[in-house]
């Protein structure tokens, strides 16, 4: 159990990095529209639907990186008071009840949307750039893989937290 929990854990992390240089790009990308609208009054048609390429990316491609690092958002009226051990009875019951069912759904939704995208030989239509959306589509299915991989480490750890009573 250790190591496929390892093996899922560094999957993110590496996620995380591609994710590190996709904000890289998207920072350059934004200051290259920035001075070429204000210094050279000269704006870019691409750069609106690159940054929102590259925003998308690094919020699909993330999903599963934060996860791993417990950054989403958790309402901890009760939560915190809890012992490890109520901690992972209740996230396994979520993890059952609305997590999976939610990440199947999608998926699933996702996968329709992405392979329609590419059928149809569809293009984003933000700008006159007009370039194929079948690329940026599959990213969004491609994240909720990984996050899916991503919850299914953090199930075993509570699940092992709940049956042994201590940390994995």
């Amino acid at each position: 159990m250790r190591t496929i929990v390892r093996v899922l854990d560094s999957i993110s992390e590496r996620t995380g990095k591609i994710v590190l240089w996709a904000a890289v790009a998207l920072v350059v990308v934004l200051c290259y529209e920035v001075t070429m609208r204000y210094v050279f009054d000269s704006p870019t048609n691409w750069v609106m639907e690159t940054g929102m390429m590259l925003g998308g990316t690094i919020a699909a491609l993330g999903w599963a990186y934060t996860h791993r690092h417990q950054g989403h958002v958790r309402v901890d009226v009760i939560y915190t008071h809890l012992s490890p051990r109520g901690k992972a009875i209740i996230d396994v019951a979520c993890s059952l009840i609305f997590l999976f069912p939610l990440l199947i759904i999608l998926m699933y939704a996702s996968i329709a949307w992405a392979v329609f995208s590419w059928e149809m030989s569809e293009k984003l239509v933000g700008s006159s750039w007009r370039p194929p959306s079948g690329p940026i589509r599959t990213l969004i299915p491609v994240g909720f893989c990984l996050f899916t991989l991503q919850c299914v480490a953090q199930f075993i750890r509570d699940f092992y937290q709940l049956i042994r009573n201590k940390s994995l």
